[in-house]
């Protein structure tokens, strides 16, 4: 029996290290740069001075390793990959970061360190599942621009009245019923975007900010209607010139048979 058991654990532990190294596989393929992160790491160096890097719409499950070696970084653009958090050592690493656009991804949680990101001027997380915003979102001083469209917020911390310099607020297609406050206190706040949301409570002032931009957006689609229907009419009057000028040849070349009959 002792020697059975011997065999069998031997069996169990061959089993285990096959499995392990499986998985050491896999998440190797995954975590291995693509040519394109590779290229696109190139770019930022040969391109653009190590300041802005692309890697949007590449199907990203996790941020390649090779960004967090990009200290001078400015902007960086993660939209529509299939990212499910920003990891807190990015934060730590990318302190001079100006632009982060996280956007149209499946991302359900954000650091709280994210207050590390102190030259943070545009945060663009819309189109994700974020259900509740970290403290440190509120702690960015050089924050202008928050993006929050399309998640799963029910609450907005009275804390965002600490962000003194944004300037737009976009909460479009969230679950929030109530906007703090003081938000009325953001005196460079110019734009502010609150449609199908429940909103049952609100500052007067940010209503009318709303308001405003939902009266911006009509005249902006009124005006987008015009254009394409301006280009429609001149390119039915160009096929009908086209149109007129071959019957015209026709009826041309018709005359000069009978002619010549």
């Amino acid at each position: 029996m002792p020697e059975l058991l011997s065999i069998n654990s031997f069996l169990d532990a061959d089993q285990e290290a096959k499995e392990e190294e499986e998985v050491s596989d896999i998440l190797h393929g995954l975590l291995e740069p693509t040519q394109e992160i590779i290229d696109a790491v190139a770019q930022c160096h040969s391109k653009f001075g190590g300041i802005r890097i692309n890697l949007g719409g590449l199907n990203l499950a996790f941020i390649p390793f090779e960004v967090k070696t990009l200290s001078d970084l400015r902007i960086l653009n993660l939209r529509s990959n299939k990212l499910t958090m920003f990891p807190s050592e990015f934060c730590t690493a990318l302190n001079s970061l100006e632009e982060l656009n996280l956007s149209q991804n499946e991302i359900t949680y954000l650091p709280e360190n994210l207050s590390a990101l102190s030259n943070l001027r545009k945060l663009d997380v819309g189109w994700n599942k974020v259900a509740e915003l970290p403290m440190g979102v509120f702690d960015l001083p050089a924050l202008q621009e928050l993006r929050l469209q399309n998640n799963l917020l029910k609450n907005i911390p009275g804390q965002i009245g600490d962000l003194h310099a944004l300037h737009t607020l976009i909460l479009k297609g969230n679950y929030v019923k109530e906007i703090p406050p003081g938000c009325a206190e953001l005196k460079f706040l110019t734009k502010v975007d609150l449609s199908d949301c429940p909103v049952e409570q609100c500052p007067p002032n940010i209503m009318i900010l709303h308001q405003k931009n939902e009266l911006l957006l009509q005249k902006s689609k009124r005006k987008g209607l015009i254009a394409r229907a301006h280009i429609l009419k001149k390119t039915m009057d160009e096929q009908l010139e086209v149109i007129l000028k071959e019957e015209e040849k026709e009826i041309e070349e018709a005359g000069k048979y009978k002619h010549n009959a």
